[in-house]
């Protein structure tokens, strides 16, 4: 009887460790980085984001929103890159950033897929060009100038690639007509792959 009692704890113990070093292994592997390099994205697909941060509130309550910004994904030299507008300190041009530095303040994201075909090749012409153009954040947000924000720069390409806007409706902001995130998170033609909250 005793024999068993003490093969009983040893075996609980054992237990207890292994599933103990299980669940350590996979805390590391389910790090928010380690997520955010795993989500399945393809050429094409819109990721939205919104960071716990006063400009990101600011910009998501514009249109009531769940995000606050958004870029499009695009396979370049083997590797998942964003293309996105968006002005920082250093710069205020077009941003190309691996899927990591795009997210990395992000408390949750989501991505979405268009329902129509295209071929990438179109899609890679498209960004190209305004790779090599050097367009400049839009600080006026005007529809009507040479340079784009965030969501007009994704109708843009969207509208190069399948000749229609995304954008259902422009939104009134004192007067002055935007694309808003809503108005295009409303397109029927976009379909939500998922949504991660950090």
């Amino acid at each position: 009887m005793k024999i068993r009692f003490i093969v009983l704890i040893f075996l609980l113990f054992f237990s207890y460790f292994q599933v103990m070093k299980f669940l350590d292994k996979n805390k590391e592997s389910l790090n928010s980085d380690n997520i955010k390099n795993m989500v399945e994205l393809k050429s094409g697909d819109i990721i939205f984001r919104k960071e716990q941060n006063i400009l990101s509130d600011m910009f998501s309550n514009i249109d009531k929103s769940p995000y606050s910004h958004l870029g499009i994904v695009f396979r370049k030299d083997n590797e998942l890159k964003i293309y996105h507008m968006e002005a920082d300190e250093k710069n205020d041009d077009l941003k190309i950033q691996s899927i990591l530095d795009f997210t990395k303040n992000a408390k949750k994201i989501a991505v979405y897929r268009t329902k129509n075909s295209f071929e990438e090749e179109d899609l890679k012409k498209i960004l190209d060009e305004y790779e090599k153009s050097k367009i400049k954040f839009d600080y006026s947000f005007l529809l009507d100038n040479d340079t784009l924000y965030c969501t007009e720069f994704i109708n843009e390409v969207y509208f190069k690639l399948f000749n229609e806007n995304l954008y259902t409706y422009l939104f009134d902001f004192y007067g002055i007509n935007g694309i808003t995130i809503n108005s295009i998170l409303k397109n029927t033609n976009l379909e939500k792959r998922y949504e991660i909250n950090f």
